[in-house]
């Protein structure tokens, strides 16, 4: 695995990868970064609708996924004797495209936007400020990250070599809704009315990650561990309780306590065992608001309305390897699975929402020449300590998936992770009763429990690096 002074870009949607720091530039043309992600294509149901993911867990397998575009902009500002500084911008764009859809519109979010400085004073040290994908290893077939994911505006400090990293963040966010942030209109002393912040709380987040290195070089084989945690904190607030309007002597409030959470985590991996090959294993533990996603509102809160009852554990793991078996022919497997504990914090033992849950994917794949054929088996199961509100039974639902993958990946040594890449999908998807259980009654989906996928898509990512 090539290691130098590099940064994390991740999206929503790829492994999280990093680019290394440019040599001394001989023209303009050096000073600026581009790079891109992005996957499109068409899919259908087999029936005249579009093709739809059979999934019953957070995160299931990718193969059915929607229309995406990631845009990296990055300009190296400055690159003397004491710094290396590069300010860097991400615009992503969702599944709204003109020539579906017909509505000029498009679903885009500011990615990234952030100035970082590396080895400053030569020491090693480095600083970045801003809004950023602060992320970790993934697992790349259920397109997820089980340890460390952050989406933060905030500022990082640390300290890396060649073999090893130290790293503090702090971010915080202050989410559009009645949970952390709401304004009213009241009347103006001069004229007409104003606007006034009556709930305004921030969450932060403060993370420090340790990871040390060992081998790797020059396709040696290279291991490395990772220490992570997190701890999360809400202020409290006074939220307004029914229309709040007109004055102090009408309004009618309620206090919202503050919150907090914890999450401890450990990744082992290792990578040059094969060609391509990497092994990531993961084990996290979070309690609290740590056991949500920073940017969703806790459910199901105790009386108390905290949040600090809920835990969630996870043991994850990821991998690939590829072996040539002849000229212009090769074999490779990607594999990844996680095993999910969560109770929420409302302290119900019997509870729907509480669950045992998990998934694990393989694909096997040919490589000839262009032409790298690749099938997917995955299996997901779900089973919740309480009963189904609709079917009163307390079940374990699963999905048996098998897919088809013929492809074409353009690229002069054809692997896993080469792209860009044309691929035509087909899977078949199993559900039992519990599965479709999960659906509402009336939703047309509880009725089909064997699903198709047909689709076409293209992937791509360049103008980035590559980790393991």
């Amino acid at each position: 695995m090539k290691r130098a002074t590099q940064f994390l870009l991740c999206t929503s949607a790829s492994m999280c990868v990093s680019l290394a720091g440019s040599p001394a530039h001989a023209d303009l043309s050096d000073d600026f970064i581009f790079g891109s992600y992005g996957r499109v294509g068409i899919s259908s149901d087999g029936e005249g609708a579009a093709g739809q993911k059979a999934s019953i867990v957070p995160y299931g397998p990718r193969l059915a996924e929607d229309n995406y575009l990631e845009l990296d902009l990055g300009y190296w500002a400055w690159r003397g004797e004491n710094a290396k500084v590069k300010i860097m911008t991400g615009v992503a764009f969702g599944d709204a495209l003109f020539h579906y859809n017909g509505q000029w519109d498009a679903s885009m979010s500011l990615r990234q936007l952030y100035l970082e400085a590396e080895d400053i004073a030569k020491t090693g040290i480095y600083t970045w400020l801003g809004s950023r994908c602060y992320r970790g290893d993934d697992i790349y077939l259920l397109d997820f990250w089980p340890m460390d994911e952050q989406n933060t505006l905030g500022l990082g400090v640390g300290w890396r070599d060649s073999m090893t990293e130290l790293t503090l963040h702090t971010g915080v966010n202050r989410l559009n809704n009645k949970y952390q942030f709401e304004s009213i209109s009241v009347p103006d002393n001069y004229y007409g009315s104003t606007s006034i912040d009556i709930l305004d709380r921030q969450r932060s987040v403060t993370s420090l990650k340790a990871e040390r290195r060992f081998g790797g070089n020059d396709g040696a084989l290279g291991l490395k561990l990772r220490l992570y945690g997190e701890f999360h904190y809400l202020p409290s607030g006074t939220e307004p309780n029914g229309d709040a309007l007109t004055n102090d002597a009408t309004r009618d409030t309620r206090e919202l306590p503050n919150d907090r959470g914890f999450l401890a985590g450990l990744q082992f991996g290792m990578w040059n065992f094969a060609r391509n090959g990497h092994l990531n294993v993961w084990l996290r533990y979070a309690t609290g608001l740590a056991a949500y996603d920073e940017l969703a509102i806790p459910a199901a809160q105790n009386l108390d309305r905290r949040a600090v009852d809920a835990h969630e554990f996870r043991l994850a793991f990821s991998g690939n390897a590829e072996f040539p078996i002849a000229d212009d022919l090769g074999f490779g497997i990607a594999y990844g699975g996680y095993f999910r504990n969560f109770e929420d914090g409302d302290g119900n033992e019997e509870d729907f929402d509480d669950r045992n849950e998990g998934v694990i994917a393989v694909r096997p794949e040919l490589f000839v020449g262009l032409f790298t054929p690749a099938i997917e088996v995955s299996y997901q199961f779900s089973r919740a300590n309480g009963l189904n509100p609709r079917s009163q039974n307390q079940d374990m639902a699963s999905v048996w998936q098998f897919g088809l993958v013929p492809a074409l990946t353009f690229s002069k040594d054809p692997g896993t992770y080469s792209r860009p890449q044309l691929r035509f999908i087909y899977s078949i998807s199993k559900l039992n009763q519990a599965a479709l259980d999960r659906y509402a009654a009336d939703d047309p989906r509880s009725d089909k429990d064997i699903v198709h996928y047909i689709g076409a898509r293209a992937e791509w990512w360049f103008g980035r690096g590559g980790g393991y």
